[in-house]
């Protein structure tokens, strides 16, 4: 097989055809080019150009920023409960077809490609980073983190929307509305990161618990008489692993380790 047929199979002939001709979805290109420009910026341009330049404030920014994650997190929330994945996929292994044709099947792929879109979007963190000087905080865990979860939804929106697909985003969104209070709260200046300071620790426990839960949910694809995609499982079961063990190391230097030195 040449690579143009093993591009073809993989772009065409496996895809779903419910969304294969979608906008970000049509080609790996535009994602490829999207991280790629990201990383570029993060790790290289950025730097450079904030190398003598003074940092930027963007409180306002950071703040409407911080609203529009909450809201949106929590409209993709409300949106997969309507959709009927509490009743129909929470907890549950049920027979389906791999591509449904049907409104919930089609209101699924809706979801999941605004879900790509707001993980794209995250990208503008790392950003506000590097033009706030705060370089220590793009890390291997923080860039690891927003790639992994673009090319996974990139994955999922292109063969794997259904049911069980849509409970990592339901569970990760709603962390990321819990998440992106805290920080909307902490961008209110010293006193309010001060009263809001014992929380940030269970914000990183809150989210090596999310790993753990959903490590065990995807393993509920390789349960014998379970139709679970064992392949999209096993990527994602790969990727929570490394998310946990990152964000371990994480607590652990930042809370268990500081807390003995201190």
């Amino acid at each position: 097989m040449s690579l143009t047929e093993l591009y073809n199979y993989f772009n065409t002939e496996v895809a779903d055809p419910r969304t294969n001709s979608w906008f970000l979805v049509s080609s790996p290109v535009p994602v490829i080019l999207a991280t790629l420009s990201y990383l570029y910026f993060v790790l290289q341009c950025g730097p450079r150009y904030m190398e003598t330049r003074r940092s930027y404030n963007l409180k306002g920014f950071i703040k409407c920023y911080n609203i529009f994650q909450i809201v949106t997190n929590a409209w993709i929330v409300y949106e997969i409960l309507e959709a009927g994945w509490y009743s129909d996929y929470f907890l549950s292994c049920i027979r389906e077809e791999r591509y449904m044709k049907t409104p919930q099947g089609y209101r699924f792929t809706n979801i999941m490609w605004y879900i790509l879109c707001l993980k794209i979007i995250d990208f503008i963190e790392t950003g506000v980073f590097v033009l706030r000087k705060k370089q220590n905080q793009v890390s291997f865990l923080h860039l690891y983190h927003h790639v992994s979860t673009v090319l996974l939804s990139w994955i999922c929106v292109k063969y794997f929307i259904n049911g069980m697909s849509m409970t990592p985003f339901i569970v990760n969104c709603s962390v990321h509305v819990i998440m992106y209070t805290y920080y909307f709260l902490s961008s209110f200046g010293p006193s309010m990161q001060t009263l809001t300071a014992p929380i940030k620790p269970l914000i990183t426990i809150m989210q090596m618990v999310q790993f753990v839960v959903l490590i065990v949910y995807s393993f509920q694809a390789f349960v014998p008489g379970c139709p679970g995609q064992k392949i999209n499982s096993g990527i994602m079961i790969v990727d929570l692993i490394i998310n946990f063990f990152l964000f371990y190391n994480f607590y652990k230097k930042n809370y268990v380790e500081k807390k003995k030195r201190n």
